[in-house]
């Protein structure tokens, strides 16, 4: 691998591209909710807020430096492995922000700036200290999952409080709870050992099993509730929702007959492709019917 090649998959796992990427996806599927319309102000959005979740996670890198190199996880990421030193990785994270921000604003308006820098604030100030304190962080914290949308669809010129974009943003503020509950069940100890707050100090895991599994359930009710809210309109797809959400339930279940490491991956895994489905749904929806 060429010097290039390895400093880019540092800058890139820096800003935590797989996240930023799906994020930036939820951005899209705001804008094109209020305008189906292909154009460069679309790109200019969607760019600049995959640069502003780069520069956010840059900076929850720095913050998170100690705790990270405590993980079996997190040990090798850029920081805490020496790839990247502080300065470094600062410097990268003022740079994505701003870069990001100056295409927000070029591509949308001002107060999807104002909303974006918000999401910041609450991200890498309210968020990711709170993980110190509370095992409940994540219910604030789910916030996170709810602004990118919300950004893309105020950037296009949408009502901040129209009903479409609230449905919307309210099932990726839901979706996030279990999300994040999953990966708890997955590396509980990891965070544990770092010094976090963590679900396994208030409940057993059978006890956060059940949790997880009415946090999901929650998720596919309100997936079904968008249509209600013009959030999809085509009649097709409706029916194509419907059967996602039938078959995602019963594969949810698996959470009360044991915890096994990798039917509770291949559960994050399909929850997550289930939310890339209705982002392409919401898409085809808009611009085809």
């Amino acid at each position: 691998m060429s010097k290039i090649s390895a400093k880019l998959s540092v800058i890139l796992e820096l800003g935590k591209f797989k996240i930023a990427l799906p994020i930036a996806i939820s951005c899209f599927t705001g804008y094109i909710l209020y305008t189906p319309d292909f154009s460069f102000e679309l790109l200019y959005v969607v760019f600049g807020i995959f640069l502003i979740v780069m520069g956010a996670s840059a900076l929850n890198h720095v913050q998170e430096h100690k705790k990270d190199a405590m993980m079996n996880r997190t040990k090798f990421r850029p920081i805490p492995s020496g790839k990247i030193s502080i300065s470094e990785a600062v410097r990268w994270s003022v740079f994505f922000l701003l870069a990001g921000c100056g295409l927000l604003v070029w591509g949308g308006n001002v107060t999807s700036l104002w909303i974006a820098i918000l999401s910041i604030f609450w991200y890498n100030l309210v968020y990711t200290p709170l993980k110190q304190f509370s095992a409940f962080a994540v219910v604030p914290g789910a916030l996170s999952g709810a602004f990118p949308p919300w950004i893309g669809w105020i950037a296009a010129g949408g009502d901040a409080f129209a009903p479409p974009i609230l449905a919307l943003a309210f099932f990726f503020f839901i979706g996030q709870i279990p999300h994040f509950w999953l990966l708890l069940l997955l590396y509980g100890e990891d965070y544990k050992q770092a010094g976090f707050k963590v679900l396994t100090d208030v409940f057993s895991r059978n006890q956060i099993h059940k949790i997880t599994l009415i946090w999901i359930l929650a998720t596919i009710v309100v997936a079904l509730l968008l249509p209600a809210f013009r959030v999809i309109s085509s009649e097709v797809l409706m029916w194509v929702l419907l059967a996602l959400s039938l078959l995602i339930i019963p594969n949810s279940f698996i959470l009360l007959k044991g915890s096994e490491r990798l039917n509770i991956r291949k559960l994050f895994l399909r929850l997550n492709f289930y939310f890339l489905l209705i982002m392409i749904m919401i898409s085809v929806d808009k611009f085809y019917f």
